[in-house]
């Protein structure tokens, strides 16, 4: 029973922890697609999506 009540504990230790992690990589995320579709990127977005369709 002591097991599971020192897992409790530990895990709402580091619960802060995980959050802020969460918040952090979520923004990360939120920064990265609006950086990716700012309107000055059009040109290279569209470069990169022709790729595939370019012959040797």
């Amino acid at each position: 029973m002591m097991v599971i009540k020192d897992a409790a504990a530990e895990a709402t230790t580091l619960g802060w922890l995980l959050g802020s992690m969460t918040i952090v990589f979520f923004s990360v995320f939120c920064g990265w697609a609006v950086w990716a579709f700012l309107p000055s990127r059009k040109a290279a977005m569209e470069a990169a999506a022709n790729l595939p369709l370019e012959g040797e």
